[in-house]
């Protein structure tokens, strides 16, 4: 209704990327790559994401 995406849980998360950052635990190698990639990689990763 507001036009906000709230993602995970508890809704912290505001758009597919922070949702991705918020993760540590058995996600953190993935959290880590996300954090190691160029923003071209991080940019195809939310635009594959966002067609799920």
């Amino acid at each position: 209704v507001s036009g906000h995406t709230f993602l995970l849980h508890d809704g912290r998360a505001r758009n597919l990327l922070e949702a991705v950052l918020w993760h540590g635990g058995e996600a953190q190698p993935a959290r880590d790559a996300v954090v190691a990639a160029t923003p071209d990689e991080r940019a195809a990763l939310i635009r594959f994401l966002e067609s799920l």
